[in-house]
């Protein structure tokens, strides 16, 4: 028998197809350990101990290299490269166990730990969204979905990301926009005047622009709903057309020319963010504010300014209302005057009411 305390604590640790297995009994008495020890080893060799025998030679390592060759075939490149993504950090967490030693305890584990860490290239020390956590804990129930095993993370793991977006205020949007340089500024201008998403508008081709009914054609996107056309605000249409005449290719924002690029010259502009980040940064802005915020900002006002949800959502381009109505979201000043408005409405009712019932009481009898 291999057991040994840690505090009051006896854990066991053998050696069983392998593999080494050491878990805590759970208990303090020595003699109890032991014979949990042997009844682990039991249901080991029988198959009956919750392991996946058929999963027990793979790691989660190979599941992962599994999975992304899969996916590079049977998703879209960019779905495929946010499975990379998210592979790469579950993997700093899970990398050298095997697939039956990640259990729903090891998984809360990481979802907490994650959701503590510093955001990538964070300059103002915010953490990672909740958001972001469910995504990785979306592609972990893949790659055990994919094997046919049964996945270790559970509804109630995932964050409520209800009110994680942001919208930008008015006085954010103007000292915002006094900082960009260009292309960041007319980028950003058409997403808050589009609600366009910021990879719709780095793909913009000139051929897709129709000036005469001022209108943007998007050909593909993030679903079937973000093939749509767009209309241009005036503002939005004299950007878009200065842009085409100064455009030497195809695209509407090309890729700056720099080292390495000479062979490949027409391209779209692949980001803005060191640029976004330097706007942010001069203009003092201490709340977290992505570029995709400003399509949040659009889908807000819109609805402030009585644009219904079903014309909304064909905007931005969602398959369902429910995906719009979570980009939604009323400022303080426009719930109140909703209320004065529901107040108003109220009154009114009552005051026509008692004006009906007053003349009826007045009314001669026949």
């Amino acid at each position: 028998m291999a057991v040994y305390r840690r505090g009051k604590i006896w854990w066991y640790r053998f050696e069983f197809s392998g593999r080494r297995i050491q878990e805590s009994s759970h208990c303090s008495n020595k003699h109890k350990a032991e014979q949990m020890e042997a009844k682990r080893k039991t249901d080991l060799a029988e198959g009956c101990a919750g392991l996946r025998r058929k999963a027990a030679p793979l790691g989660f390592d190979q599941a992962i290299q599994r999975f992304l060759e899969w996916s590079k075939y049977n998703h879209r490149p960019k779905t495929h490269e946010g499975y990379k993504m998210h592979c790469d950090t579950l993997k700093r967490f899970f990398g050298g166990k095997w697939l039956d030693q990640i259990t729903p305890e090891t998984v809360e584990q990481f979802r907490l730990a994650r959701l503590h860490e510093e955001r990538k290239n964070a300059s103002d020390g915010s953490t990672v969204a909740p958001a972001t956590v469910n995504r990785a804990l979306e592609t972990l129930r893949l790659i055990f979905n994919y094997l046919e095993l049964k996945s270790p993370t559970r509804k109630e793991m995932f964050f409520d990301e209800e009110g994680q977006t942001r919208v930008v205020s008015v006085q954010e949007e103007w000292v915002y926009f006094r900082e960009t340089s260009q292309p960041l500024r007319d980028i950003a201008t058409v997403i808050l005047q589009t609600g366009m998403r910021p990879d719709e508008v780095f793909r913009m081709e000139v051929r897709n622009l129709d000036f005469g009914r001022r209108v943007i054609f998007n050909p593909s996107g993030k679903t079937k709903a973000a093939k749509r056309t767009i209309p241009m605000t005036r503002e939005v249409c004299e950007i878009l057309q200065r842009r085409s005449k100064e455009a030497c290719g195809r695209w509407v924002f090309s890729s700056p020319a720099g080292p390495g690029r000479s062979a490949q010259p027409d391209r779209p502009i692949r980001g803005v963010r060191k640029a976004h980040n330097g706007a942010i940064r001069r203009a003092a802005i201490q709340e977290h504010f992505r570029l995709y915020d400003l399509r949040h900002t659009y889908a807000t006002r819109a609805a402030q300014a009585g644009i219904d949800v079903l014309t909304l959502a064909a905007l931005l381009g969602h398959t369902t209302v429910q995906m719009t109505s979570r980009y939604v979201h009323p400022t303080d000043q426009h719930k109140q005057e909703a209320v004065q408005k529901l107040e108003a409405y109220n009154a009114d009712v009552v005051f026509k009411y008692a004006e009906s019932v007053s003349g009826s009481l007045q009314k001669p009898l026949q």
